[in-house]
């Protein structure tokens, strides 16, 4: 089999100045929300200047791979409205916070564009145990300010928080040598914190916001966790150049 050479993401001259307006845009969103407007041009701006020809700073390979992540956000989205229109006009629904639904599917459509990206530059494997290990160190962070807070709970009570994280470590390790164990593994957990946090069975919230929690909170394990189960045996001869 002829081995295919995966290039590696680099940080270009461009991502540079798209992070830096990307980021100018959410910190001045506290000043006002037109500022959203930065972050829509940081983000969508170099692909418009790419597709007009004025811009040219990727190879074929990449190009590849933009292409390649949009048409995966184009289906994600268009099987997100399709079920939101069939299950709004199949009864007396009414959408709670309808302003958040541009919140929604913008999310949906970024989450999808960088999660293929990943996948096409590192594969797999590589995807799963960076975002798994950058999601239990997210949670490691999140439960010891917790219990550094006001309510102390002890060293007991710390150890036990810390122990919270844990699996997504132990998942980030096993995706290596065992990747469709840790894929089953992650659909089993996204399964099991899907009914633990009740998303979409409170009527308390509305369906949207229920929508964006269950993008951030469980499709990033969900992703990795098909990712990982649809490996295939043939990428370990594909060459990676980090």
């Amino acid at each position: 089999m002829t081995s295919v050479k995966r290039q590696g993401w680099r940080p270009t001259q461009t991502n540079l100045i798209a992070s830096a307006v990307i980021l100018a845009g959410l910190a001045l969103m506290a000043l006002s929300w037109w500022f959203m407007l930065l972050v829509g041009l940081g983000i969508f701006g170099p692909g418009l200047l790419r597709e007009f020809g004025w811009l040219r700073d990727k190879d074929e390979f990449q190009r590849g791979a933009d292409h390649r992540a949009g048409y995966h956000a184009f289906l994600a989205a268009g099987l997100a409205a399709t079920l939101l229109i069939a299950w709004v006009r199949t009864g007396e629904r009414e959408i709670k916070d309808p302003q958040e639904l541009g919140t929604l599917f913008f999310a949906l459509l970024i989450f999808v564009w960088i999660f293929s990206s990943l996948l096409a530059y590192w594969g797999s494997q590589k995807t799963a145990a960076r975002i798994l290990t950058g999601f239990g160190l997210g949670w490691l962070i999140f439960v010891i300010a917790s219990n550094l807070g006001p309510e102390w709970r002890g060293w007991g009570g710390l150890f036990m928080s810390l122990l919270v994280p844990l699996p997504f470590f132990v998942l980030a390790w096993l995706a290596r040598p065992l990747p469709r164990i840790a894929g089953g593994a992650l659909l089993l957990a996204s399964a099991y914190y899907f009914y633990l946090f009740g998303i979409f069975q409170r009527d308390n919230i509305g369906l949207v916001t229920q929508g964006v929690t269950f993008l951030f909170l469980l499709c990033p394990l969900l992703a990795c966790g098909i990712a990982l189960l649809a490996y295939r045996r043939e990428e370990e001869e594909v060459e990676t150049a980090n």
